[in-house]
């Protein structure tokens, strides 16, 4: 059995918007939501500011685990947050993707007016748990 690193996802709110990262990587275009993989001694939670931190530079309020889903390919904590923060400031290593098109990597604030439904959104898991916020979307 291989081993699967944990990772984290979160899902963060601004009032009525939400951040998700429209990804262009390996020919396919899709949105993911902002997390990663957990480091050695840290807990989730910790591994979500972090992640957060170095991925979009928002300080995060109300961070709440919502499901922890463990499969034979996956270990996912997924949390919902909230920011009063809305500028972007990308500081860790996908700082290299923001313009390079290839494998792009631009954080968007959203609303149900700029979500192109059409996209899939990843990880699938985290997409699952999340579906209450993006139901009204449609």
């Amino acid at each position: 059995m291989i081993e699967v690193r944990p990772r984290v996802s979160v899902l963060i709110t601004n009032q009525d918007k939400f951040i998700l990262i429209f990804r262009h990587k390996d020919g396919e275009d899709y949105y993911a939501i902002p997390g990663g993989g957990i480091e050695s001694g840290e807990t989730p939670m910790v591994a979500a500011f972090r992640e957060i931190d170095e991925e979009l530079g928002l300080k995060l309020r109300n961070l709440q685990l919502i499901s922890e889903i463990n499969t034979e390919d996956r270990h996912d904590y997924n949390f919902l947050a909230e920011t009063d923060d809305l500028e972007i400031t990308v500081t860790g290593p996908e700082k290299n993707h923001l313009n390079t098109p290839e494998n792009l990597y631009q954080p968007q604030w959203l609303d149900k007016k700029t979500l192109n439904l059409n996209l899939p959104i990843y990880p699938t898991t985290a997409r699952i748990m999340f579906s209450q916020m993006f139901k009204n979307l449609k």
